[in-house]
C-alpha cells in the first residue's frame, strides 16, 4: 500500500515508518521538519500540517491509500496551553478532511493515554486494568486535545462512511535509548508514578500502527496501547497504595507487574500484542 505517515520523523513516527517500510509498504513521511539525518526509509515531504491547503497537495501528490497520522505537539506541559491544543485540534481536522476527500481508506492517528481523562486532575479509574471505556472530562490542553481527536473522528466518520478511523490511545513512548533512565526510576517511583508506572515501546508503536492500517474496521474505534509490564521493579498493588493514598481497587487476578492499561482490544480486533520490555533491554 502507499502509506502517508505525518510526524514521520518523530520519536515514535520513525518506527512506524520503519515497520511500515520492512513490511513492503510504500511510506511517505509528511513532516513539518526537513528530511532528517535518520536513516529513514521512503520519500520525504516538508508541509506545514496547519496549512489546509499544503495538506490537499500532498495527498493529491502522494495519493495514499490509508494515513497513519502522528504529528503533534507531544508536550503535556511547559508551554502555553492554546499552543498545544490549536496546532493538534487543527492539524488532525485538516488531515482526516483532506483523507475522507481523496477516499483514503483507514486513517489511523494519534489519540493519547491521557485522553482518557484519568492521568490529570487527580481522577482515578474504578478498576485497575482499565479499557477504552473509561474516560472523564479533563482540564489538561493536551489531554482535551487528543480526546477533542476522537471526536472529530467520531464526526467525520458520518461524513465519509469509506473511511474508518482508529485512534490510537499511546502510551508513554520509550525510545531504545531511554530504557537506563529507569534504574533511576527503581530508587524513587515517584519520577514515573504519573501514568501508572506504564510504558510503550517505540517499536510497538510501529507495530501498532501497522496492525490497525492493515485490519479492517469500520467507523471510528479508539485501542489502548501500552507494554505489557510496568516500568517498575516494585509490584503495582504496593505501589499503588503507597503512591496513590491507599488505592487498592485492582483486579484479584492482575498479575502484579502487568500493566494497568488493559489493550485486549487491540488483541481482539487487530491481532496486536506488545512484543518489547524492559526486562529484555536491562540487566539486572
Amino acid at each position: 500500500m502507499r502509506i502517508v505517515v505525518t510526524g514521520g520523523t518523530g520519536k515514535a513516527g520513525q518506527w512506524v515508518v520503519r515497520d511500515l517500510a520492512a513490511a513492503g509498504h510504500d511510506v511517505v513521511n509528511l513532516d513539518v521538519a526537513r528530511r532528517p539525518d535518520l536513516d529513514l526509509p521512503g520519500e520525504h515531504c516538508r508541509i506545514d500540517l496547519r496549512d489546509l491547503g499544503e495538506v490537499y497537495d500532498a495527498f493529491f501528490q502522494f495519493r495514499p491509500e490509508v494515513v497513519a497520522h502522528l504529528a503533534a505537539n507531544p508536550a503535556p506541559s511547559g508551554q502555553a496551553r492554546q499552543n498545544v491544543f490549536d496546532l493538534n485540534v487543527n492539524t488532525t481536522y485538516n488531515v482526516m478532511q483532506a483523507a475522507g476527500d481523496t477516499g483514503v481508506r483507514r486513517v489511523v492517528y494519534a489519540s493519547s493515554e491521557m485522553a482518557t481523562g484519568l492521568l490529570t486532575d487527580n481522577r482515578m479509574p474504578a478498576r485497575i486494568p482499565f479499557d477504552e471505556s473509561e474516560r472523564y472530562p479533563s482540564s489538561n490542553a493536551y489531554a482535551l486535545s487528543k480526546y477533542l481527536s476522537e471526536v472529530i473522528a467520531d464526526s467525520l466518520s458520518v461524513r465519509y462512511p469509506e473511511t474508518a478511523f482508529c485512534g490510537m490511545r499511546i502510551n508513554n513512548v520509550i525510545s531504545i535509548n531511554d530504557y537506563e533512565r529507569f534504574r533511576l526510576e527503581w530508587d524513587d517511583p515517584t519520577m514515573s508514578m504519573g501514568n501508572f508506572w506504564s510504558y510503550i515501546d517505540a517499536r510497538d508503536v510501529g507495530t501498532a500502527y501497522r496492525a490497525a492500517l492493515e485490519g479492517e474496521s469500520r467507523g471510528n474505534e479508539v485501542f489502548l496501547i501500552a507494554a505489557a509490564d510496568t516500568r517498575a521493579k516494585r509490584g503495582l498493588r504496593g505501589l499503588l497504595a503507597e503512591y496513590y493514598d491507599g488505592y487498592d481497587a485492582v483486579d484479584p487476578n492482575h498479575e502484579d507487574h502487568a500493566s494497568a492499561f488493559n489493550c485486549a482490544k487491540m488483541g481482539q480486533v487487530f491481532g496486536w500484542k506488545p512484543s518489547h520490555s524492559w526486562r529484555t533491554m536491562l540487566d539486572g
